[in-house]
């Protein structure tokens, strides 16, 4: 008897301290880390600088996008080199032209899914201080995700790379915080974009029209199909002559894991229209002309 009541105490003591061992699930495994972005880190352009100047004209701008590549580096992210690939570009004389298409021609080769774009000042007086301004966006919406800026106190020292590598210290983590929770929204809920559906001049059709797809009104095919095609929406206004979505959650990739960009989700969208034809006139066929500008979709009726 005294050695079952000597076992039953030490199960009693015991059994708390495993529960405390033991792992305890997740409380949201929604909010946890989803998947890390691949990162490109490349310099500011200021108005009518020339590429060459920033690949071989300024040292201190490729050492403080170096220092700015480590932090991410350092913390696990996967990151794109900058100057490789627009010496690639380079190399296939696709950097002439004006200075946004060559940004964007960069950014569009480097596969990269964040871009972070880097700007510093030096500043003279009780020795050298440096400024460094930091600015992410997601690269085929050019959707802000994170902005900062951090200095470096004033030091004795000419070393731009040690004062730029002190600046970006003070604020990298909470950069990488606000980045990789906006991230993750796109990847659960998807990316953020505004379609916009108008009609041409010499339209001969409204809205309201009626079309062979149920025979509902233009309007509500439209909306039909953007909430089958999206993680959400939100209509800022309808009228004849309009129907403007300034929220469209369109999923990151598509059913094969491929990036869906603002151009293939356009594609989508013709696709759709191209099969509309008028209730009235099942022979007639809608056209639509397109255009792009970053997150936005402008779509046209003839």
């Amino acid at each position: 008897m005294t050695q079952f009541l000597i076992f039953l105490l030490f199960v009693s003591i015991s059994l708390p301290i495993w529960a405390q061992n033991t792992p305890a699930p997740a409380a949201n495994q929604q909010n946890q880390l989803v998947t890390k972005p691949t990162i490109m880190v490349f310099p500011f352009f200021k108005e009518g600088e020339d590429i060459r100047t920033i690949l071989e004209g300024d040292v201190n701008r490729r050492i403080v996008l170096t220092k700015v590549k480590e932090a991410f580096d350092n913390r696990g992210y996967s990151t794109v080199d900058f100057i490789s690939k627009a010496r690639n570009l380079q190399t296939n004389s696709a950097l002439n032209g004006a200075q946004t298409d060559v940004k964007t021609q960069i950014i569009q080769a480097s596969g990269a899914d964040i871009a972070v774009e880097v700007e510093y000042d030096v500043y003279k007086g009780a020795g050298t201080k440096v400024k460094v301004i930091l600015t992410a966006y997601e690269t085929s919406t050019s959707a802000s995700l994170s902005n900062k800026m951090g200095e470096s106190p004033f030091f004795n020292t000419n070393d731009i790379g040690a004062l730029a590598a002190k600046a970006t210290e003070g604020v990298i983590n909470d950069f990488l915080n606000v980045m990789q929770e906006k991230f993750t929204d796109i990847v659960q809920n998807g990316k953020y974009m505004a379609v916009e559906f108008g009609l041409t001049e010499n339209a001969d059709i409204t809205m309201n029209s009626e079309v062979s797809k149920g025979g509902l009104p233009l309007s509500d095919t439209i909306e039909e199909w953007i909430g089958e095609n999206s993680k959400g929406y939100h209509i800022q206004g309808v009228t004849d002559l309009r129907l403007i979505f300034d929220q469209v959650r369109i999923p990151r990739t598509d059913a094969q894991g491929k990036n869906l960009t603002p151009t293939r989700y356009a594609l989508e969208i013709l696709k759709f229209c191209n099969a509309l034809t008028l209730a009235e006139e099942p022979t007639k066929k809608l056209k639509i002309e397109r255009t792009i500008k970053g997150n936005t979709l402008l779509i046209n009726f003839k």
